[in-house]
Protein backbone atom coordinates (compact mmCIF):
# COMPACT_ATOMS: atom_id res chain seq x y z
CA UNK A 1 0.00 0.00 0.00
CA UNK A 2 1.08 3.68 -0.38
CA UNK A 3 1.67 6.19 1.72
CA UNK A 4 -1.87 7.91 0.62
CA UNK A 5 -3.98 4.85 1.14
CA UNK A 6 -2.29 4.09 4.34
CA UNK A 7 -2.84 7.48 5.78
CA UNK A 8 -6.63 7.20 4.46
CA UNK A 9 -7.22 3.61 6.45
CA UNK A 10 -5.50 4.91 9.26
CA UNK A 11 -8.20 7.95 9.07
CA UNK A 12 -10.95 5.56 8.63
CA UNK A 13 -10.19 3.69 11.68
CA UNK A 14 -9.26 6.02 14.27
CA UNK A 15 -12.47 7.85 13.10
CA UNK A 16 -14.65 4.52 13.81
CA UNK A 17 -12.56 4.52 17.20
CA UNK A 18 -13.87 7.87 18.41
CA UNK A 19 -17.51 7.38 16.97
CA UNK A 20 -17.63 4.08 19.51
CA UNK A 21 -16.04 6.27 22.60
CA UNK A 22 -18.68 8.88 21.91
CA UNK A 23 -21.47 6.03 21.82
CA UNK A 24 -19.93 4.93 25.10
CA UNK A 25 -20.19 8.44 26.57
CA UNK A 26 -23.67 9.54 25.50
CA UNK A 27 -24.99 5.87 26.67
CA UNK A 28 -23.65 5.89 29.83
CA UNK A 29 -26.35 5.80 33.13
CA UNK A 30 -29.01 5.17 30.50
CA UNK A 31 -29.30 1.38 31.69
CA UNK A 32 -31.38 1.11 35.21
CA UNK A 33 -31.63 -2.49 35.77
CA UNK A 34 -30.12 -5.70 34.72
CA UNK A 35 -33.18 -6.33 31.77
CA UNK A 36 -32.05 -2.90 30.61
CA UNK A 37 -28.04 -3.51 30.38
CA UNK A 38 -27.95 -7.18 29.04
CA UNK A 39 -31.08 -7.04 26.96
CA UNK A 40 -31.70 -3.40 26.09
CA UNK A 41 -35.03 -3.54 28.19
CA UNK A 42 -37.00 -6.17 25.35
CA UNK A 43 -37.41 -3.82 22.64
CA UNK A 44 -35.01 -4.03 19.74
CA UNK A 45 -36.81 -3.32 16.81
CA UNK A 46 -36.43 -5.12 13.28
CA UNK A 47 -33.79 -2.96 11.40
CA UNK A 48 -31.94 -2.27 14.95
CA UNK A 49 -32.16 -6.21 15.15
CA UNK A 50 -31.47 -7.09 12.26
CA UNK A 51 -27.98 -4.95 12.20
CA UNK A 52 -26.64 -6.08 15.53
CA UNK A 53 -27.36 -9.38 15.14
CA UNK A 54 -25.39 -9.09 11.46
CA UNK A 55 -22.74 -7.60 13.13
CA UNK A 56 -22.74 -9.39 16.02
CA UNK A 57 -22.68 -12.77 14.54
CA UNK A 58 -19.86 -11.52 11.49
CA UNK A 59 -16.64 -11.21 13.54
CA UNK A 60 -13.18 -11.95 12.84
CA UNK A 61 -14.01 -15.64 12.96
CA UNK A 62 -16.07 -15.60 9.83
CA UNK A 63 -14.14 -13.41 8.24
CA UNK A 64 -10.55 -14.20 8.76
CA UNK A 65 -10.91 -17.11 11.26
CA UNK A 66 -12.72 -18.84 8.46
CA UNK A 67 -10.38 -18.14 5.64
CA UNK A 68 -7.46 -19.06 7.57
CA UNK A 69 -9.05 -22.87 8.72
CA UNK A 70 -9.90 -23.09 4.91
CA UNK A 71 -5.90 -22.28 4.60
CA UNK A 72 -4.70 -24.70 6.96
CA UNK A 73 -7.58 -27.42 6.54
CA UNK A 74 -8.14 -27.21 2.61
CA UNK A 75 -12.01 -28.29 1.94
CA UNK A 76 -12.22 -30.14 5.17
CA UNK A 77 -12.71 -27.04 6.58
CA UNK A 78 -16.09 -27.09 5.83
CA UNK A 79 -17.15 -29.83 8.12
CA UNK A 80 -17.40 -27.25 10.94
CA UNK A 81 -19.39 -25.13 8.58
CA UNK A 82 -21.69 -27.67 7.87
CA UNK A 83 -22.29 -28.31 11.88
CA UNK A 84 -22.27 -24.71 12.72
CA UNK A 85 -22.90 -21.83 10.00
CA UNK A 86 -25.62 -23.98 7.31
CA UNK A 87 -27.30 -27.05 9.94
CA UNK A 88 -26.65 -24.92 13.02
CA UNK A 89 -27.67 -21.85 11.18
CA UNK A 90 -30.73 -23.15 10.12
CA UNK A 91 -32.00 -24.40 13.41
CA UNK A 92 -31.20 -21.25 15.67
CA UNK A 93 -32.12 -18.53 13.10
CA UNK A 94 -35.25 -20.23 12.10
CA UNK A 95 -36.57 -22.19 14.64
CA UNK A 96 -35.08 -21.92 17.97
CA UNK A 97 -34.45 -17.50 17.99
CA UNK A 98 -38.18 -16.55 17.21
CA UNK A 99 -39.46 -19.28 19.61
CA UNK A 100 -36.90 -17.78 21.99
CA UNK A 101 -38.13 -14.34 21.34
CA UNK A 102 -41.36 -15.24 23.35
CA UNK A 103 -39.64 -15.19 26.42
CA UNK A 104 -37.67 -12.49 28.84
CA UNK A 105 -34.39 -14.22 30.04
CA UNK A 106 -31.15 -12.52 30.49
CA UNK A 107 -28.96 -15.95 28.87
CA UNK A 108 -29.41 -18.78 27.80
CA UNK A 109 -28.24 -20.58 31.50
CA UNK A 110 -31.25 -18.17 33.01
CA UNK A 111 -33.26 -19.70 30.59
CA UNK A 112 -32.00 -23.53 30.94
CA UNK A 113 -32.59 -23.63 35.04
CA UNK A 114 -35.47 -20.98 34.92
CA UNK A 115 -37.74 -22.61 32.38
CA UNK A 116 -36.75 -26.05 32.66
CA UNK A 117 -35.49 -26.92 36.02
CA UNK A 118 -37.26 -24.63 38.53
CA UNK A 119 -34.96 -21.84 38.45
CA UNK A 120 -32.39 -23.79 40.30
CA UNK A 121 -29.52 -21.43 41.36
CA UNK A 122 -26.61 -24.22 41.22
CA UNK A 123 -27.78 -25.50 37.82
CA UNK A 124 -27.77 -21.49 36.72
CA UNK A 125 -24.42 -20.98 38.21
CA UNK A 126 -22.87 -23.86 36.50
CA UNK A 127 -24.49 -23.18 33.61
CA UNK A 128 -22.97 -19.68 33.85
CA UNK A 129 -19.75 -21.29 34.12
CA UNK A 130 -20.03 -23.14 30.92
CA UNK A 131 -21.66 -19.99 29.15
CA UNK A 132 -18.92 -17.84 30.31
CA UNK A 133 -16.08 -19.57 28.47
CA UNK A 134 -16.82 -18.43 24.91
CA UNK A 135 -18.18 -15.33 26.32
CA UNK A 136 -14.31 -14.73 27.31
CA UNK A 137 -12.59 -16.59 24.39
CA UNK A 138 -13.92 -14.86 21.52
CA UNK A 139 -13.61 -11.31 21.95
CA UNK A 140 -10.07 -12.27 22.65
CA UNK A 141 -10.44 -13.99 18.75
CA UNK A 142 -11.72 -10.98 17.98
CA UNK A 143 -8.93 -8.60 18.59
CA UNK A 144 -6.20 -11.13 17.40
CA UNK A 145 -8.05 -10.94 13.98
CA UNK A 146 -8.00 -7.12 14.07
CA UNK A 147 -4.90 -6.74 15.47
CA UNK A 148 -3.19 -9.07 12.47
CA UNK A 149 -4.57 -6.56 10.01
CA UNK A 150 -3.53 -3.35 11.91
CA UNK A 151 0.04 -5.08 12.02
CA UNK A 152 0.46 -5.62 8.15
CA UNK A 153 -1.41 -2.78 7.17
CA UNK A 154 0.15 -0.30 9.61
CA UNK A 155 3.74 -2.24 10.79
CA UNK A 156 1.85 -1.85 14.68
CA UNK A 157 3.39 -4.17 17.29
CA UNK A 158 0.42 -6.69 17.25
CA UNK A 159 0.69 -6.30 21.30
CA UNK A 160 -0.43 -2.58 21.25
CA UNK A 161 -2.93 -2.96 18.77
CA UNK A 162 -4.46 -5.31 20.75
CA UNK A 163 -4.45 -2.74 23.56
CA UNK A 164 -5.30 -0.02 21.76
CA UNK A 165 -8.96 -1.94 20.06
CA UNK A 166 -9.24 -3.60 23.45
CA UNK A 167 -9.77 -0.45 25.70
CA UNK A 168 -12.02 1.00 23.27
CA UNK A 169 -14.44 -1.71 22.99
CA UNK A 170 -14.42 -2.44 26.69
CA UNK A 171 -14.96 1.19 27.14
CA UNK A 172 -17.98 1.98 25.53
CA UNK A 173 -19.53 -2.03 26.26
CA UNK A 174 -18.88 -1.61 29.90
CA UNK A 175 -20.51 2.43 29.57
CA UNK A 176 -23.66 1.95 27.93
CA UNK A 177 -24.04 -1.89 28.25
CA UNK A 178 -26.74 -3.40 25.09
CA UNK A 179 -27.36 -0.35 23.89
CA UNK A 180 -24.32 0.83 23.63
CA UNK A 181 -23.36 -2.24 21.84
CA UNK A 182 -26.19 -2.37 19.59
CA UNK A 183 -25.74 1.66 17.98
CA UNK A 184 -22.10 0.77 17.91
CA UNK A 185 -23.19 -2.54 15.66
CA UNK A 186 -25.38 -1.02 13.44
CA UNK A 187 -22.15 1.22 12.19
CA UNK A 188 -20.24 -1.68 11.88
CA UNK A 189 -22.55 -4.00 10.66
CA UNK A 190 -23.48 -1.60 7.53
CA UNK A 191 -19.42 -1.42 7.25
CA UNK A 192 -19.30 -5.14 7.31
CA UNK A 193 -21.77 -5.54 4.63
CA UNK A 194 -19.83 -3.04 1.88
CA UNK A 195 -17.12 -5.06 3.06
CA UNK A 196 -18.04 -8.79 2.68
CA UNK A 197 -19.77 -7.62 -1.20
CA UNK A 198 -16.69 -6.36 -2.34
CA UNK A 199 -14.04 -8.72 -0.35
CA UNK A 200 -15.95 -12.31 -1.73
CA UNK A 201 -16.10 -10.59 -5.27
CA UNK A 202 -12.43 -10.12 -5.42
CA UNK A 203 -11.69 -12.76 -3.58
CA UNK A 204 -13.75 -15.24 -5.86
CA UNK A 205 -12.22 -13.63 -9.12
CA UNK A 206 -8.68 -15.12 -7.83
CA UNK A 207 -9.49 -18.28 -8.77
CA UNK A 208 -11.86 -16.92 -11.68
CA UNK A 209 -15.13 -18.28 -9.98
CA UNK A 210 -14.21 -21.31 -11.18
CA UNK A 211 -14.04 -24.39 -9.43
CA UNK A 212 -12.64 -26.59 -11.31
CA UNK A 213 -9.86 -23.99 -11.71
CA UNK A 214 -9.25 -23.85 -7.80
CA UNK A 215 -9.54 -27.68 -7.53
CA UNK A 216 -6.57 -27.65 -10.26
CA UNK A 217 -4.43 -25.27 -8.12
CA UNK A 218 -4.53 -26.60 -4.53
CA UNK A 219 -4.01 -30.31 -5.70
CA UNK A 220 -0.79 -29.34 -7.54
CA UNK A 221 0.45 -27.75 -4.52
CA UNK A 222 -0.89 -30.27 -1.72
CA UNK A 223 -3.86 -32.20 -2.52
CA UNK A 224 -4.58 -33.66 0.69
CA UNK A 225 -6.03 -29.96 1.01
CA UNK A 226 -8.61 -31.12 -1.51
CA UNK A 227 -9.66 -34.23 0.31
CA UNK A 228 -12.62 -33.68 2.80
CA UNK A 229 -12.26 -36.92 4.41
CA UNK A 230 -8.24 -36.29 4.85
CA UNK A 231 -9.04 -36.61 8.90
CA UNK A 232 -10.08 -39.60 11.09
CA UNK A 233 -14.02 -40.08 11.52
CA UNK A 234 -13.71 -38.89 15.18
CA UNK A 235 -12.11 -35.88 14.02
CA UNK A 236 -14.43 -35.38 11.30
CA UNK A 237 -17.40 -35.58 13.95
CA UNK A 238 -15.88 -33.30 16.49
CA UNK A 239 -15.30 -30.67 13.59
CA UNK A 240 -19.18 -31.02 12.64
CA UNK A 241 -20.39 -31.24 16.25
CA UNK A 242 -18.43 -28.51 17.68
CA UNK A 243 -19.68 -26.65 15.20
CA UNK A 244 -23.55 -27.57 15.99
CA UNK A 245 -23.30 -27.31 19.54
CA UNK A 246 -21.59 -23.98 19.66
CA UNK A 247 -23.60 -22.21 16.83
CA UNK A 248 -27.07 -23.12 18.94
CA UNK A 249 -25.74 -22.63 22.27
CA UNK A 250 -23.77 -19.41 20.91
CA UNK A 251 -24.70 -17.02 23.75
CA UNK A 252 -25.09 -14.06 22.06
CA UNK A 253 -27.66 -15.68 19.30
CA UNK A 254 -29.87 -16.18 22.48
CA UNK A 255 -29.03 -12.84 23.66
CA UNK A 256 -30.21 -11.44 20.80
CA UNK A 257 -33.55 -13.52 20.69
CA UNK A 258 -34.41 -12.17 24.30
CA UNK A 259 -33.78 -9.17 22.97
CA UNK A 260 -36.18 -8.66 20.41
CA UNK A 261 -39.79 -6.83 21.30
CA UNK A 262 -41.64 -9.74 19.81
CA UNK A 263 -41.36 -12.89 17.68
CA UNK A 264 -42.28 -11.52 14.87
CA UNK A 265 -39.26 -9.45 14.97
CA UNK A 266 -37.37 -12.36 15.33
CA UNK A 267 -38.11 -14.16 12.64
CA UNK A 268 -37.19 -11.01 10.19
CA UNK A 269 -33.97 -10.26 11.50
CA UNK A 270 -32.98 -13.59 12.13
CA UNK A 271 -33.82 -14.84 9.00
CA UNK A 272 -32.02 -12.96 6.61
CA UNK A 273 -29.09 -12.26 9.23
CA UNK A 274 -28.33 -16.29 9.06
CA UNK A 275 -29.38 -17.25 5.32
CA UNK A 276 -26.47 -13.95 4.55
CA UNK A 277 -24.30 -15.81 7.40
CA UNK A 278 -24.24 -19.09 5.53
CA UNK A 279 -23.35 -17.49 1.97
CA UNK A 280 -20.72 -15.56 3.97
CA UNK A 281 -18.63 -18.34 5.92
CA UNK A 282 -19.01 -21.11 2.69
CA UNK A 283 -17.32 -18.41 0.64
CA UNK A 284 -14.57 -16.99 2.67
CA UNK A 285 -13.32 -20.36 3.42
CA UNK A 286 -13.06 -21.09 -0.44
CA UNK A 287 -10.87 -17.83 -0.51
CA UNK A 288 -8.82 -19.09 2.00
CA UNK A 289 -8.20 -22.26 0.45
CA UNK A 290 -7.50 -20.23 -3.01
CA UNK A 291 -4.53 -18.92 -1.06
CA UNK A 292 -2.99 -22.06 -0.89
CA UNK A 293 -2.34 -21.71 -4.67
CA UNK A 294 -0.16 -18.33 -3.63
CA UNK A 295 1.04 -18.44 -0.34
CA UNK A 296 1.14 -20.22 3.02
CA UNK A 297 -0.08 -17.49 5.63
CA UNK A 298 -2.63 -19.75 7.55
CA UNK A 299 -4.22 -17.77 9.87
CA UNK A 300 -3.39 -14.62 8.28
CA UNK A 301 -4.45 -15.74 4.71
CA UNK A 302 -7.64 -13.35 3.81
CA UNK A 303 -5.18 -10.58 5.07
CA UNK A 304 -2.42 -11.38 2.57
CA UNK A 305 -4.86 -11.86 -0.50
CA UNK A 306 -6.71 -8.37 0.21
CA UNK A 307 -3.30 -7.09 -0.26
CA UNK A 308 -1.55 -9.29 -2.44
CA UNK A 309 -4.18 -9.74 -5.10
CA UNK A 310 -7.16 -7.61 -5.04
CA UNK A 311 -7.60 -3.85 -5.69
CA UNK A 312 -6.07 -0.88 -3.81
CA UNK A 313 -9.65 -0.19 -2.48
CA UNK A 314 -9.60 -3.62 -0.48
CA UNK A 315 -6.53 -2.59 1.14
CA UNK A 316 -7.59 1.00 1.93
CA UNK A 317 -11.30 0.04 3.82
CA UNK A 318 -9.48 -3.62 5.10
CA UNK A 319 -8.18 -1.86 8.43
CA UNK A 320 -11.61 -0.35 8.86
CA UNK A 321 -13.86 -3.48 7.80
CA UNK A 322 -12.02 -6.01 10.04
CA UNK A 323 -12.12 -3.70 12.74
CA UNK A 324 -15.88 -2.77 12.36
CA UNK A 325 -16.51 -6.77 12.06
CA UNK A 326 -14.24 -7.54 15.67
CA UNK A 327 -15.44 -4.57 17.78
CA UNK A 328 -19.09 -5.99 16.94
CA UNK A 329 -18.44 -9.63 18.07
CA UNK A 330 -16.36 -8.69 20.97
CA UNK A 331 -18.49 -6.10 22.05
CA UNK A 332 -21.95 -8.53 22.36
CA UNK A 333 -19.75 -11.50 24.03
CA UNK A 334 -17.92 -9.27 26.60
CA UNK A 335 -21.35 -7.86 27.75
CA UNK A 336 -23.31 -11.32 27.71
CA UNK A 337 -19.93 -11.97 29.88
CA UNK A 338 -20.93 -9.76 32.37
CA UNK A 339 -24.62 -11.30 32.20
CA UNK A 340 -22.64 -14.66 33.30
CA UNK A 341 -20.72 -13.43 35.97
CA UNK A 342 -23.60 -11.17 37.82
CA UNK A 343 -26.92 -12.65 36.78
CA UNK A 344 -26.19 -16.12 36.64
CA UNK A 345 -22.89 -16.77 39.11
CA UNK A 346 -23.21 -13.87 41.41
CA UNK A 347 -26.88 -13.29 41.84
CA UNK A 348 -29.02 -16.02 40.44
CA UNK A 349 -32.24 -14.91 42.49
CA UNK A 350 -32.04 -11.55 41.40
CA UNK A 351 -31.79 -9.70 44.99
CA UNK A 352 -29.51 -6.99 43.50
CA UNK A 353 -31.30 -3.67 43.39
CA UNK A 354 -31.28 -2.30 39.54
CA UNK A 355 -28.30 0.23 40.33
CA UNK A 356 -26.35 -2.01 42.30
CA UNK A 357 -26.61 -4.92 39.53
CA UNK A 358 -25.58 -2.03 36.35
CA UNK A 359 -22.52 -0.92 38.76
CA UNK A 360 -21.73 -5.29 39.00
CA UNK A 361 -22.71 -5.63 35.75
CA UNK A 362 -20.09 -2.50 34.70
CA UNK A 363 -16.98 -4.33 37.38
CA UNK A 364 -17.97 -7.67 35.74
CA UNK A 365 -17.47 -6.49 32.19
CA UNK A 366 -14.20 -4.50 32.85
CA UNK A 367 -12.99 -7.86 34.01
CA UNK A 368 -14.01 -10.20 31.35
CA UNK A 369 -12.46 -7.53 29.24
CA UNK A 370 -9.20 -8.06 30.65
CA UNK A 371 -9.41 -11.56 30.45
CA UNK A 372 -9.97 -11.33 27.05
CA UNK A 373 -7.24 -8.99 26.24
CA UNK A 374 -4.74 -11.49 27.16
CA UNK A 375 -6.54 -14.30 25.44
CA UNK A 376 -5.74 -12.47 22.47
CA UNK A 377 -2.25 -12.27 22.87
CA UNK A 378 -1.59 -16.12 24.07
CA UNK A 379 -4.06 -17.39 21.94
CA UNK A 380 -2.42 -20.18 19.13
CA UNK A 381 -5.34 -18.85 16.78
CA UNK A 382 -8.82 -17.35 16.19
CA UNK A 383 -10.39 -20.51 15.89
CA UNK A 384 -8.55 -21.90 18.72
CA UNK A 385 -9.76 -19.96 21.22
CA UNK A 386 -13.63 -20.29 19.38
CA UNK A 387 -13.72 -24.09 19.39
CA UNK A 388 -12.99 -24.14 22.87
CA UNK A 389 -15.43 -22.02 24.00
CA UNK A 390 -18.22 -23.77 21.65
CA UNK A 391 -16.83 -27.19 23.24
CA UNK A 392 -17.62 -25.94 26.76
CA UNK A 393 -20.63 -24.10 26.69
CA UNK A 394 -22.60 -26.34 23.75
CA UNK A 395 -21.54 -29.62 24.48
CA UNK A 396 -23.12 -28.91 28.40
CA UNK A 397 -25.93 -26.41 28.00
CA UNK A 398 -27.22 -27.75 24.65
CA UNK A 399 -27.89 -31.32 25.85
CA UNK A 400 -28.94 -29.90 29.11
CA UNK A 401 -31.28 -28.09 26.74
CA UNK A 402 -32.56 -30.73 24.87
CA UNK A 403 -32.89 -33.18 27.87
CA UNK A 404 -34.76 -30.89 29.68
CA UNK A 405 -37.50 -30.70 26.47
CA UNK A 406 -37.88 -33.98 26.00
CA UNK A 407 -38.68 -34.72 29.53
CA UNK A 408 -41.12 -31.59 29.84
CA UNK A 409 -44.82 -31.74 30.88
CA UNK A 410 -46.40 -31.16 28.18
CA UNK A 411 -49.81 -30.86 30.43
CA UNK A 412 -48.12 -27.36 31.94
CA UNK A 413 -48.85 -24.58 29.89
CA UNK A 414 -45.45 -23.71 30.88
CA UNK A 415 -44.06 -27.06 29.77
CA UNK A 416 -41.31 -27.11 32.49
CA UNK A 417 -39.90 -30.52 32.58
CA UNK A 418 -40.23 -33.67 34.76
CA UNK A 419 -36.45 -33.64 35.31
CA UNK A 420 -35.00 -33.66 38.90
CA UNK A 421 -33.27 -31.00 39.76
CA UNK A 422 -30.80 -33.18 42.03
CA UNK A 423 -29.94 -34.80 38.31
CA UNK A 424 -30.07 -31.63 36.61
CA UNK A 425 -26.99 -30.84 39.20
CA UNK A 426 -25.44 -34.31 38.34
CA UNK A 427 -25.65 -34.03 34.88
CA UNK A 428 -24.55 -29.93 34.56
CA UNK A 429 -21.54 -30.82 36.97
CA UNK A 430 -20.13 -34.11 35.20
CA UNK A 431 -20.50 -32.65 31.92
CA UNK A 432 -18.25 -29.44 32.42
CA UNK A 433 -16.03 -31.81 33.91
CA UNK A 434 -16.11 -33.50 30.90
CA UNK A 435 -15.93 -30.94 28.32
CA UNK A 436 -12.46 -29.60 30.15
CA UNK A 437 -10.50 -32.69 30.85
CA UNK A 438 -10.96 -33.43 27.43
CA UNK A 439 -10.34 -30.47 25.84
CA UNK A 440 -7.42 -29.50 28.36
CA UNK A 441 -5.33 -32.82 28.67
CA UNK A 442 -3.89 -33.62 25.88
CA UNK A 443 -3.14 -37.60 25.61
CA UNK A 444 -7.43 -37.31 26.50
CA UNK A 445 -8.01 -34.62 23.65
CA UNK A 446 -6.16 -36.91 21.03
CA UNK A 447 -9.07 -39.17 21.84
CA UNK A 448 -11.87 -37.79 20.30
CA UNK A 449 -10.13 -34.96 18.46
CA UNK A 450 -11.59 -33.09 21.43
CA UNK A 451 -14.05 -32.14 23.90
CA UNK A 452 -17.13 -32.46 22.63
CA UNK A 453 -18.25 -35.48 22.21
CA UNK A 454 -17.58 -36.44 25.78
CA UNK A 455 -18.83 -33.12 26.97
CA UNK A 456 -22.51 -34.25 24.95
CA UNK A 457 -22.59 -37.93 26.35
CA UNK A 458 -21.69 -37.52 30.01
CA UNK A 459 -24.11 -34.83 30.27
CA UNK A 460 -26.98 -36.80 29.21
CA UNK A 461 -26.40 -39.94 30.90
CA UNK A 462 -25.71 -38.35 34.10
CA UNK A 463 -28.75 -36.10 33.74
CA UNK A 464 -31.18 -39.36 32.33
CA UNK A 465 -29.48 -42.19 34.90
CA UNK A 466 -29.84 -40.11 37.99
CA UNK A 467 -33.12 -38.97 37.14
CA UNK A 468 -34.51 -42.59 37.63
CA UNK A 469 -33.13 -42.76 41.73
CA UNK A 470 -33.97 -39.18 42.77
CA UNK A 471 -37.55 -37.85 43.34
CA UNK A 472 -37.70 -34.54 43.51
CA UNK A 473 -38.75 -32.54 40.38
CA UNK A 474 -38.80 -28.97 38.93
CA UNK A 475 -42.51 -29.01 38.36
CA UNK A 476 -45.76 -30.25 39.98
CA UNK A 477 -48.54 -30.10 37.37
Amino acid sequence: MSTVQVVIAAILVIADLLVCTVIGIRTRGNAASADDYFIGGKKTGVVLLFLTAWASFSGSGNFIGQAGRGAMEGISAYWLWLGEGFLGGIIMGYLLAPWLARFKYLSMPHFVSGYLFGGDRYIRRVGGIAALMPNVVWPGAQIMGVSYVLEQVFGIDYRIACLVCGIVFIFYTVSGGLEAVIYADAVHGTIQMIFAVVVIYFGLKTFHFDVGFLREGVMAVDPAKWDLFVGKPFAILTSFLTGLVGAISNPIFWNRAFAAKDVKTAKQAYGVTFFMNIILVFLMIAIGIASLMYTDSGDRALVWMILNKMPPICGIILAESVLAACMSCADTHLNCAAANIVSDIMDPDGKLDGWTSVRYARIATLVAGVVALLASIVGDFIYALGTYGYTVCGGVLIPMFVVGLIYRDRKSETFRSRLSVSAGRVGVTCGLAAALAFELIPSWKNIFGGGVIPAIVVTVLCTVIPNYFFHDQTWKG
